[in-house]
């Protein structure tokens, strides 16, 4: 009696024909099983392979129907695979799919493209066939893209054909495709913004819009990201407001889910303005302009979306941009726009040492010059009047406008001026600390130093600043400006605490306020001498070190004021005495040196002065007395 085992070991032998007619006996037995179904099922598959590549069709139509007629395990999903390509055969086309499979399997993807490209020709291919060749297709231009010289036509072509295909949508197949299309963004001839639109961005899976974490903590943007904030991009440049309306919503559903992405609202006005949109880009304008206000191309995008509806802060928009650093070669556009409100009011000097660096830049780049520059110089006056030197004063003049406009709703905030600090690897670029006044110990936040301009500044100085907290929830100051102090560091709140230790060989003191705050002063910084037991008067700002918290004195003098009674107290109180310590009845410790000056003696009662002390030792806090009263 045959057995299915004796089928499959012919198979293995390559014995195929035999193998199957085993397999048709076995099936003849009443007691067939669905093993003996797949090994008469496989069968049928390696002959219906073997007769269709060598173009022996006599018998196919016979072998498909006893392979259909099957009922197989549908639980097994390599079967029913085998058996779909199987039948794929047996159509129009079939040869070229399977010779494409294997041709994929060596790695030799161009070659199976064009298999597949004339199977599709020869009959409408099914869902399968179509992802198949979408995965050739993305094999194909992913070796196209990783080319010395990429044929981007090639490229297009392959994207084409697959955006032609009738595949499962969201996939990873189609997610795929979509990042190698992202590489492409900014290449000359191909769209993304069109691409997008094809592709269709409804299809993005949750897990497209999962930002990346590199090893060194870096995060990149997730594939949903960047491809919206490329379309984007080119949506800002394009004047197809179909195209641009297309992409808008999904620009908006990116910001709100990836807010402390400025690019991405930096599209969204370009392409409100570009859809005279005004109103609605002036919000984003705005944000924009706020998180790159030290680049001159936000105030000119601010500029030209308030253009229309308030023409002085749009001129000091362009003063302001004016104003920051920029090479020539960038600026040609907003010289012009600011040359033009010079003509207005005559102010001919200015306006031609405007056109005049315009047309110098041009001409060192080897660029012709724009139109509108042109024009200006042509005019009479231009030859007849000489550039003014230099255009500070008029763009200082006119830039609190722009600086009304974006931080006009923002309150000024009570600051003082910290030390300068470089950061490691960026020393050519100093910075200042800066301490903004709250209602309990200031906030610590910085600035390049360049911002302070001329301004001659020490640390303690008064100053005043607009800012707000950003996305990740550091303080950005736009504005700096002086302020009239009757001392230094008054935004920090007057503390009171009391010297309990001074370190003559050392020179220094240290301090307590309480349990959380305490701290030394090398005595050279003070202004006069102190005792243990004297107040202090401290301004501190707080800090993490690497042994945690910890407290920065940035300005000390005698004071008056008592300290917290929870730091120093008055008491009189019995004492015991042991091994020439004193205890009071609150254990206060009395250490031997103030028992023997005093001459203490047990269960005596005496009064003085404590303050709260740590012991080391034990990890507790206790009283310390540090002075005797005298009956």
């Amino acid at each position: 009696m045959i057995t299915r085992y004796e089928v499959f070991a012919k198979r293995r032998e390559g014995a195929i024909d035999e193998a199957y007619q085993m397999a048709l006996e076995l099936m003849g037995y009443p007691n067939a099983d669905d093993w003996d179904r797949k090994a008469f099922c496989w069968c049928l598959i390696d002959i219906i392979k073997r007769d269709a590549n060598n173009e022996n069709l006599e018998n196919l139509a016979h072998f498909r129907r006893q392979l259909e007629s099957i009922e197989a395990d549908p639980s097994d999903e390599y079967l029913a695979k085998g058996i779909r390509n199987a039948l794929t055969l047996y159509n129009p086309g079939g040869k070229e799919i399977s010779q494409a499979k294997d041709l994929s399997k060596a790695g030799r993807h161009a070659e199976a493209v064009a298999k597949y490209r004339k199977a599709l020709a020869a009959a409408p291919p099914d869902r399968d066939t179509q992802t198949g060749f979408g995965w050739e297709l993305y094999k194909h231009t992913k070796e196209l893209m990783a080319a010395e010289n990429v044929n981007i036509g090639a490229v297009k072509r392959s994207l084409n054909d697959y955006l032609k295909l009738d595949i499962e949508k969201p996939s990873l197949l189609h997610a795929c495709v979509l990042q190698l299309a992202s590489k492409l963004a900014g290449e000359d001839k191909f769209n993304m913004l069109v691409f997008s639109r094809l592709w269709n961005l409804e299809y993005l899976r949750p897990e497209d819009f999962e930002r990346y974490h590199a090893e060194d903590d870096r995060e990149y943007p997730s594939l949903a990201e960047k491809v919206i904030q490329q379309a984007g991009k080119e949506a800002a440049a394009s004047d197809d407001a179909r195209e641009q309306e297309y992409i808008l919503p999904h620009i908006g559903a990116a910001i709100e889910r990836f807010p402390d992405n400025v690019w991405l609202k930096l599209d969204k006005a370009k392409v409100l303005l570009s859809l005279d949109m005004h109103d609605e880009a002036l919000a984003f304008g705005l944000a924009v302009a706020k998180a790159k206000s030290n680049d001159y191309w936000a105030w000119g995008l601010l500029g030209d979306i308030v253009l229309w509806t308030d023409k002085e802060a749009a001129l000091g928009c362009y003063c302001k941009a004016l104003s920051c650093p920029a090479e020539d070669k960038f600026t040609g556009k907003i010289r012009i726009k600011v040359a033009q409100h010079m003509l207005e009011s005559n102010d001919f000097s200015a306006a031609k040492l405007e056109i005049e660096t315009v047309m110098r830049s041009k001409q060192s780049e080897g660029h012709k010059f724009p139109e509108a520059a042109a024009e200006i110089a042509s005019q009479p006056w231009f030859t007849e009047t000489p550039a003014a030197s230099s255009n500070r004063d008029y763009y200082k003049s006119r830039s609190p406008a722009a600086e009304a406009l974006l931080f006009g709703d923002l309150p000024w905030i009570e600051a003082c001026i910290g030390e300068k600090f470089t950061v490691p690897g960026k020393e050519g670029k100093p910075k200042r600390t800066i301490f903004l006044k709250t209602s309990s110990i200031p906030t610590k936040t910085s600035i390049p130093e360049s911002k302070l301009g001329r301004r001659k500044l020490v640390p303690g100085d008064a100053i005043r600043v607009k800012g707000e907290f950003d996305d990740n929830q550091r303080f950005k100051i736009f504005v700096l400006d002086d302020r009239e102090s009757e001392s230094s560091w008054d935004v920090f709140p007057e503390t009171i605490g009391v010297v309990d230790h001074v370190n003559r060989e050392k020179s220094v003191l240290h301090f307590i306020v309480g349990r959380e705050i305490d701290g030394v002063i090398p005595l050279s910084e003070l202004a006069e001498s102190f005792s243990e037991g004297d107040s202090i008067a401290l301004r501190l700002s707080r800090f993490t070190s690497k042994h945690g918290p910890a407290h920065r004195v940035h300005q000390a003098w005698a004071s008056e004021k008592q300290p917290s009674e929870h730091v120093m107290k008055q008491f009189c109180e019995e004492v015991r005495l042991s091994n020439g310590m004193g205890f009071t009845t609150s254990d206060i410790f009395i250490a031997p040196p103030l028992v023997a000056e005093h001459q203490i003696e047990d269960s005596q009662k005496i009064s003085g002065t404590a303050l709260i002390s740590f012991n080391k030792k034990k990890g507790n806090w206790g009283w310390r007395a540090i002075s005797i009263a005298h009956d």
